[in-house]
This record gives C-alpha cells, structure tokens and sequence, in this order.
C-alpha cells in the first residue's frame, strides 16, 4: 500500500513573501492553508541552515539556554513516529528532562550512527529556552497575542491533530513535510481517545506511512480530501485552527518555530471545554432530546447572534449580550456553581 503522501494530489497553495505588502493582514484573510516562500528567510538561523546541519545546530546552541525542558526520545524502529505502543495502554516513546544545550549535544552524537533512535524537544517558549532567538531572528505575524515557541530534533513524525490556534510554522533548519485535511473530514481520520493522548492532542490512529484500508477504511475518503507540502528552510505555512496535519521532519537537524495566536479576546474561554461539557451533558442522550438541543445551540452559538436578545433591554442582557471581560467573569462563576452541585 503506497503511503499517505504517495496518494494525496492536492498540494497546500503557495506564495512568495515579496508578494506581500502587510504579513499580519495578509495572514488574517486566511482561511485555508497557505505555504509563504521565504517567510523568513532572513534569518540568521536560517542563513546557518542553508551551509550546514552543523552550523545551524552551533548557531542554536550559541543562544541555547540551560532551563529544564522537557524531550523525547523513540528507539530508531520506531522511524521517527512519536505514538502509542501496540496495545494503546502507553507510548512507543520515553520523555526525560533535559536542556537544549544537552538535546543538541545528544543530536551531535547521533548524526554519527547510521540509524540513530529519534529525539526531539517540542512546542517549548522560545523565550524560555533560547531567550535571543526572537530577537536575532524576528517576524511580526499578528496584533493578536502570540505564542512563539521551538520544535527542534532529528527525524520525528507527529500524527495528525488539530490546534486550537491559527498557527505560522516556519521552517529554521532541516525539511518538513506536512500533510494536511479540513475540519470536516474528522469523521474519516479515526481519532483516537480525547483524554489520553501523546502530546495533549487528540490524534489520528492511521499509520500514514503504511495506512491500513482494511481497518480505516474512510481514510481512503479523507486522503480525496487532503493537501501535501514540503517546507525548506525559509519557508512557512499558514494552518488556520482545527486543520489536522501530520507533520513529518526529515534530516539529521530540523528546527521548527510555531506562531500560535486566537483571534479572539483573551478573556473568552477554550471551544475544546465547552465540546467535554458537552459530551457530559448531551451526547448521550435520547436522539429526540439531542435534536432538540442542537435547535438550542444554533439559536444561542451557531447562528447570526446579532438579533440573541433583541427583545431585551440592553441593561439586562447579560450572557445574551457581547461577552465582555466582566460577563465572562460571570458565565465562569455560573458554571462553577452548576459543575460543583
């Protein structure tokens, strides 16, 4: 059976960055993925990764800070896929603390063997790790708050799962590769559980290296579906949120820098609580009753709320109203009450 990659032919659209006037902007219109070429580029970070593997992993290590960390690491069998064991009671992989000074060490020593195990730090603060690499290595992506933070190993494949968050990831050094299926399409990825889970995100149980139609067979159906890229470094792609990707790092030193931000206000709540919430209150219920809370959400959630409340003064709204920082504050202390009964 030919691999994921081998039978998706879509790829993600692309740009170039000297095609774009205002990157925050241009990022803000976006509603399905993106490649930007040469995003960044400039980078000094990159600029070392486009000599060698080896001056990017000293460049790094140059700005590397010696704060606990947490890696992984998964033996060489495992081909770089980070996921559970046979059974699904644990992983395939250890996580143990370190530094990204000791990480990259341990990435010099592995270049040296032919089939090295897999390590990797992931989704670490930039700030917090390598505390002047934003500033060596700048890129001003959105007014919203942002999160920067560091992916950095050797070869690693992360299964597909979605974030909560508009996502730039740009490619510092090494290559990767991402395969990428919009929201709809989660009834063909066989997610597997919600609570217990390799990074914290639901994933796809499909091995995309040799996928097993006879198991999932609506895999075929969401592969129809899917788009593919490949990143250099330099190069970044734009996910809009709950996008699922695998993404899938090649080469013996691969830096990655995510840029997460919500465009939404601070004070607003997670959607994924609300989907738990929702699970423990509706969804197993009798089908006429789940029917008719569906009618209820698309009232009060899902449809235009321009008109929710219009027959109500303004003074007494309250959750029907503009969610602002104080009713927020309200709903928050609402559902404390009703959770703790």
């Amino acid at each position: 059976m030919p691999s994921a990659a081998q039978q998706i032919k879509q790829q993600v659209r692309q740009c170039h960055i000297d095609d774009i006037d205002d990157l925050p902007n241009f990022l803000a219109e976006q509603t399905i993925p993106i490649v930007i070429k040469d995003v960044c580029t400039h980078w000094p970070m990159v600029e070392q990764a486009k000599q060698s593997d080896q001056q990017a992993l000293s460049y790094l290590k140059s700005l590397a800070s010696d704060s606990p960390v947490r890696a992984f690491s998964a033996p060489a069998k495992e081909r770089g896929r980070y996921f559970y064991n046979a059974q699904m009671s644990g992983f395939n992989f250890s996580q143990y603390a370190s530094n990204l000074v000791a990480l990259l060490g341990q990435l010099e020593q592995a270049k040296t063997i032919a089939e090295p195990d897999s390590y990797y730090m992931g989704s670490t603060a930039c700030d917090y790790c390598a505390p002047q690499f934003i500033a060596n290595n700048p890129l001003q992506v959105t007014p919203h708050k942002c999160l920067k933070s560091l992916w950095v190993g050797n070869h690693s494949q992360i299964a597909a799962h979605y974030d909560n968050a508009d996502n730039l990831a740009c490619v510092a050094a090494g290559s990767r590769e991402f395969i990428l299926f919009p929201p709809e399409q989660v009834d063909n990825l066989y997610i597997g559980p919600l609570e217990f889970t390799p990074a914290g995100q639901a994933v796809s149980l499909v091995d995309f290296a040799e996928p097993d139609l006879e198991r999932f067979p609506r895999f075929a159906q969401a592969l129809q579906n899917a788009l593919s890229a490949k990143l250099a470094p330099g190069d970044g792609i734009f996910i809009p949120a709950l996008w699922w990707h695998q993404v899938s790092a090649q080469g013996e030193f691969n830096v990655l820098v995510n840029y997460w931000w919500r465009q939404a206000a601070v004070h607003l709540a997670n959607p994924f609580d609300a989907l738990l919430h929702s699970m423990l209150a509706i969804k197993d219920l009798p089908a006429s009753h789940k029917a008719n809370w569906q009618t209820f959400f698309n009232h009060y959630v899902f449809n235009d709320n321009s008109r929710l409340g219009e027959h109500t003064p303004d003074d007494v709204k309250g959750i029907l109203g503009e969610v602002d920082e104080l009713t927020a504050r309200k709903i928050r202390q609402l559902l404390l009450q009703k959770l703790n009964r």
